[in-house]
């Protein structure tokens, strides 16, 4: 039997519906919104509606952008379209870009190889990455996709795809996290930081 009020409910079905979102989460949520001054929770959902409006994929890369077409990282002569890094989703893109240490181009697949969700090749962006290679003729793409099972299995069709073509293939370096303590590491994280230690 459903106690909440009828509008209340659909609010809470609809955020239950978003990634990370379990019913109790969502109530939480729409909770959060009922407490708000209501002028602070209009402005919020007038945001979210600008956004929709205005937000949409690069048609190069695939960035969120609130350009045209193309986004400024793609329009921009200083940076380099032979160097292409390849990433799940634009929220990585955007974390890489914060080093400030990355001065090629992004490429975003849309998501990551997930067959028990039902994502195969053709549901990511890798044909359009193909085109790209040739059209720049691109010397090197790093992979950048998370160090997660899907991540990797991703990571692991791209290179098979890539080895026909003229380009240096790289992957992200795994480690530990500065100030991370040894035994507070998982297998995987130690396993690759072993794999890909460095001389010094």
């Amino acid at each position: 039997m459903n106690y909440f009020p009828q509008s209340l409910q659909k609010v809470i079905e609809d955020i239950s519906n978003l990634p990370g979102y379990g019913e109790k989460s969502a109530q939480r949520f729409a909770t959060t919104l009922l407490k708000m001054p209501r002028s602070e929770a209009v402005d919020l959902v007038r945001n979210i509606a600008i956004m929709l409006d205005k937000i949409h994929p690069c048609v190069e890369c695939g960035i969120y952008t609130e350009e045209e077409e193309i986004c400024p990282i793609c329009k921009s002569e200083e940076r380099d379209k032979t160097y292409i890094c390849v990433v799940e989703e634009s929220f990585d893109a955007y974390t890489i870009e914060k080093t400030g240490k990355f001065t090629g181009v992004y490429h975003v697949l849309g998501g990551r190889l997930s067959p028990l969700e039902g994502v195969g090749p053709e549901k990511l962006n890798i044909k359009s990455l193909l085109e790209r290679i040739k059209k720049y003729s691109a010397k090197e793409v790093l992979i950048a996709t998370n160090p997660t099972v899907e991540g990797e299995a991703t990571a692991n069709y791209i290179h098979n795809l890539l080895k026909k073509y003229p380009v240096n293939i790289t992957r992200l370096a795994y480690g530990l996290p500065f100030g991370s303590v040894l035994e507070n590491a998982d297998e995987f994280t130690l396993s690759k930081a072993l794999e890909y230690r460095i001389k010094v």
